[in-house]
């Protein structure tokens, strides 16, 4: 667990809450002589029918992820392995909180890929352990953990809508033809619909979903040319497969990012019309940005210090105007960072002193 946070800065409090806005109401202080003649003082303001006081919807959402610990610096905070937990941080305060817990297993457990509900009380996530390797779908209870549902195999769950989720499945298993396409399940009944089919030569390593815009994925693929790079389906067609359609292939695939850009882990902002993704160039360490659709253009966050250091798996805030993303080296550690897009403004959300390892944010 985090030993320090940081608190945001004066200039992202100045742009986020109206604080010329907030009526002043009530007691204030004990006495105030001058004003009330003795009694218990009121400051006397004109508060105006109707204030609009509107504090941005980020404040108050967590950003969930999953973690674990260095395995060079063992033990850490208590912790003897390096199991793979879902944690939850406040994106206002960085007060970090564990939602699942497997320290104390015997065995190897790893819990993965958190995503919000659309309620924001459960968390659909993967699993898998010594004992059962293949990654199978797991909905937990988001305050305490606790399993509410389990389903069968698949990994990088999204939830569709409340009650489906869409995820990562492999086809072909056990062949030289393995691939990854994107399903999607009915958590009560675990009625399984297959919506992509990427094909030989292809793989789906990401993906992110948008109730109108579509679904975005990140794409690996050898032929017919090279390219790790951002496809979107449209809503519509991943509607028609739902309805008894078949899969759409890959040439039905539109792709965002231009041909020469190498970029992966989509993850819509809330209008649906840009897409926060990381990016990368050879001999270069990884960063995000944010991708315009309709011009192609990708504008990047400023870079680390130093800059061998990774910026990966930008998500975007519920107004759109911040994006999280992890920073930190390869696989060893990494902390979760704030951007705002307008004013520039970068903080670290959370320090765990370099002994953690996050990823796979969802807010």
């Amino acid at each position: 667990m985090p030993k320090r946070f940081t608190v945001p800065g004066p200039d992202e409090i100045a742009a986020r809450v109206p604080l010329d806005r907030l009526p002043v109401l009530g007691q204030l202080v004990p006495r105030l002589p001058g004003l009330t003649g003795g009694r218990p003082g009121k400051i006397p303001v004109e508060i105006p029918v109707k204030v609009p006081v509107r504090l941005p919807p980020w404040l108050f959402r967590d950003i969930a992820y999953f973690s674990y610990a260095a395995p060079d610096l063992l033990p850490v905070d208590g912790e003897t392995t390096t199991q793979e937990d879902i944690f939850r941080v406040s994106a206002w305060s960085g007060v970090v909180r564990r939602v699942t817990d497997d320290r104390t297993s015997p065995v190897f457990r790893s819990d993965r890929d958190p995503a919000w509900s659309p309620s924001r009380d459960r968390l659909a996530i993967h699993s898998a352990s010594d004992g059962d390797a293949d990654s199978h779908l797991v909905v937990v209870d988001a305050a305490s953990g606790a399993v509410v549902a389990t389903l069968g195999a698949g990994r990088s769950p999204e939830w569709l809508d409340a009650s489906t989720l869409l995820y990562l499945g492999s086809v072909d298993a056990g062949t030289d033809d393995v691939r990854t396409d994107v399903f999607c399940v009915d958590i009560a009944s675990g009625t399984v619909t297959r919506i992509t089919d990427v094909g030989v030569g292809g793989d789906i390593g990401t993906l992110s979903w948008h109730s109108t815009a579509g679904l975005a994925m990140g794409i690996v693929q050898t032929t017919p040319t090279e390219r790790s790079s951002v496809a979107v389906v449209p809503a519509a067609a991943v509607g028609a497969v739902r309805a008894g359609g078949p899969p759409v292939p890959r040439t039905a695939f539109t792709f965002v990012a231009g041909p020469s850009t190498r970029a992966s882990t989509p993850g819509w902002s809330p209008s649906g019309d840009r897409l926060a993704v990381s990016t990368w160039s050879d001999g270069a360490p990884p960063r995000v940005g944010v991708l315009t659709l309709a011009t192609g253009a990708l504008a990047l966050v400023p870079g680390p210090t130093p800059p061998t250091l990774s910026d990966f798996g930008a998500v975007f805030s519920r107004d759109g105007r911040v994006i999280a993303f992890t920073r930190g080296d390869e696989d060893q550690w990494s902390e979760i960072w704030l951007y705002t897009l307008a004013s520039g403004h970068l903080r670290q959300l959370t320090d765990d002193g370099r002994t953690r390892f996050k990823g796979s944010l969802d807010w």
